[in-house]
């Protein structure tokens, strides 16, 4: 009876409550990390909402899909292993709290740089812990996706918008032989021409691509093999080749680019590029040897 009483009785009953209190760190490490990644996704969505009354469907659609996939990777890494002892250090959890005080400016891509900032303390400082080290990737491609390539991108718009639009040319003569490009103006009619913007670009889609292979790789628990990267050369290649051919879709009449540009073409255009980004790595996941154990 006394034995019962005090729950002593092969050392089963008092064990339970000490290993329970032995892993709330580790719960509490798991909630931190994750509300942080989630807070930056859904704060960033919800400034898109609010601040932009039109932001389209397509690019709602390509957003939310980094998004969805990054926090996807972060709940992989996270419980994938439940004998990884993980925790946070004070350090740690200042610099997150501090990093998601950004979830407030009113700019949703500013919002990524908190996530920046987050991301590199974990490279820096926690890189030999590998389920902290694979978040701080996966949270920097996201960041590099949403905001840093974006900045890139207008740094060397002039630079870079001269070789698409070369590009677009050369591969549309294939099916416009009278096509004719001009600066940032391609036209396959006369009385009718289209304009290459910063959004017509596919510097974007290349760097979704890429978040998406890290973040496939990361929910399969693999490494950046050379198969691996043979895979998203094939994801940049027909990422490349669908925005192109939905650029020379435009060219033949206004209700084309209405079509492609603002209608359900632009979703179908980017629900294909996701698949086009998603296929090379799953395929390569599914056919290379699975890794048993991801290293603490």
């Amino acid at each position: 009876m006394a034995e019962l009483l005090t729950g002593c009785r092969g050392g089963g009953p008092a064990k339970a409550p000490r290993a329970h209190a032995a892993n709330l760190p580790v719960r509490a490490a798991r909630g931190t990390l994750l509300v942080f990644g989630c807070g930056t996704a859904i704060s960033a969505a919800l400034q898109r909402l609010l601040l932009d009354p039109d932001p389209g469907i397509q690019r709602l659609t390509e957003l939310n899909f980094g998004e969805v996939f990054a926090t996807l990777a972060t709940m992989a890494v996270l419980f994938s292993d439940r004998h990884v002892r993980l925790a946070l250090t004070r350090a740690d959890r200042t610099v997150l709290v501090a990093c998601a005080l950004t979830w407030f400016l009113p700019e949703p891509h500013a919002i990524y740089a908190g996530m920046t900032l987050a991301a590199a303390w974990l490279l820096a400082r926690r890189s030999q812990d590998r389920v902290l080290a694979d978040i701080g990737q996966v949270w920097l491609a996201l960041s590099l996706c949403e905001l840093w390539s974006k900045l890139v991108f207008k740094l060397f718009y002039h630079a870079i918008e001269p070789v698409e639009v070369a590009t677009m040319a050369w591969a549309g003569r294939f099916a416009y032989p009278g096509l004719q490009a001009s600066g940032v103006y391609l036209s396959a009619r006369p009385d009718w021409s289209i304009v290459m913007l910063e959004g017509c670009s596919a510097f974007h889609n290349l760097s979704l691509a890429a978040l998406i292979w890290l973040c496939v790789l990361k929910i399969a628990g693999r490494s950046a093999s050379r198969g691996a990267l043979g895979a998203l050369a094939v994801s940049a290649i027909l990422v490349v080749a669908i925005n192109v051919a939905r650029i020379l879709a435009m060219l033949p009449s206004a209700e084309a680019y209405r079509y492609w540009h603002d209608g359900a073409g632009s979703v179908t255009v980017a629900l294909v590029s996701v698949a086009a980004s998603l296929l090379p790595i799953v395929l390569h996941v599914e056919r290379a040897p699975c890794r048993l154990a991801r290293p603490a």
